[in-house]
């Protein structure tokens, strides 16, 4: 048996060359742009595939345990309060968004790494916003179990800057070893990580 301990620049490469594909399909998209692939389904697949990548960063613990624990500005627009839910088709990644969402609004919040990664690998959501009066043109993201309450709503370069956050942030310690049941060093029943 052989194997090999986790390494970060195979999972930021692959997050890098997403985040350039997200922004190259948004545009794509938002242009109008006729293209060989469609880019909205090329859109779908470039932010699964990034979603993965900021899963196994965080997971594998690539990143620090400082950037984990800080939450990351993304802005959300909210479900309307004064209209009935229309449930979105299942076959659609963006169905009944002005019936279902105040689109007028968006509001600055701050979630966590981990918070933003798993909304947009379970995403339900996944559609793309342009000629609003109201908002600027960019990618909205929900996940199944978000989308009843709200969507994340990124202009290009906000997307950027989530992706940025995770490419940028650098373990330059790593710590492992075993606790026992009173939180000593000691015993082989449960791991410890730490990474700053």
């Amino acid at each position: 048996m052989s194997s090999s301990e986790w390494q970060s620049y195979t999972w930021k490469n692959e997050l890098a060359e997403q985040r350039r594909r997200i922004i190259m399909h948004l545009g794509e998209a938002l242009a109008e742009v006729e293209t060989d692939n469609n880019p909205y389904h090329m859109l779908e697949k470039a932010v699964g595939l990034a979603a993965i990548c900021m899963r196994r960063l965080i997971e594998c613990r690539l990143v620090t345990d400082h950037f984990c624990a800080t939450p990351l500005e993304v802005h959300e627009i909210m479900r309307k309060k004064d209209a009935e839910w229309r449930e979105p088709f299942v076959s659609r990644t963006a169905s009944e968004i002005f019936n279902n969402y105040d689109m007028t609004v968006r509001q600055l919040g701050r979630k966590t790494p981990k918070t933003i990664s798993d909304k947009m690998l379970h995403a339900r959501v996944i559609g793309v916003l342009s000629g609003s009066t109201y908002l600027p043109d960019g990618l909205l993201v929900a996940s199944d179990t978000q989308s009843k309450k709200q969507l994340f709503h990124f202009s290009p370069r906000e997307i950027t800057d989530i992706f940025d956050a995770f490419l940028e942030d650098e373990v330059r310690q790593a710590y492992d070893g075993y606790l026992d049941q009173d939180g000593q060093f000691s015993g082989t029943g449960k791991v410890f990580a730490t990474r700053k």
